[in-house]
């Protein structure tokens, strides 16, 4: 990552919004991007193959009252698995698959 843009392989990949945390997992580079303040996009997570293809984004969370409920952070659990947070303070396991979510626990 420079300066919020990812780049695999030499190339930048476009994504719809500035980079700000990438993981190296799996065989994956799974990114979280941060929407432009007043932009609601909850689906802030996405998978990119080896070549920098999106393999997918991630579900949103259908938890909380909030309209505007984006991951705050991803991360690696102690037991190896995809972890995302949510702005509603819930953290879900990520299938690396398809992006979709399982929460795991509430935080806040």
């Amino acid at each position: 990552m420079n300066d919020g843009v990812l780049i695999v392989q030499g190339k930048e990949i476009k994504l719809p919004y500035p980079a700000v945390q990438a993981l190296d997992y799996q065989g994956l580079i799974v990114v979280r991007v941060d929407p432009e303040v007043g932009q609601i996009f909850n689906r802030n997570v996405f998978a990119l193959d080896a070549n920098g293809g999106v393999k997918w984004q991630i579900t949103e969370s259908p938890h909380g009252t909030e309209v505007d409920k984006p991951y705050t952070y991803i991360t690696i659990s102690e037991d190896n698995q995809l972890i995302a947070g949510n702005w509603n303070g819930v953290d879900y396991a990520v299938t690396l698959d398809d992006g979709s979510i399982t929460p795991i626990s509430f935080i806040k």
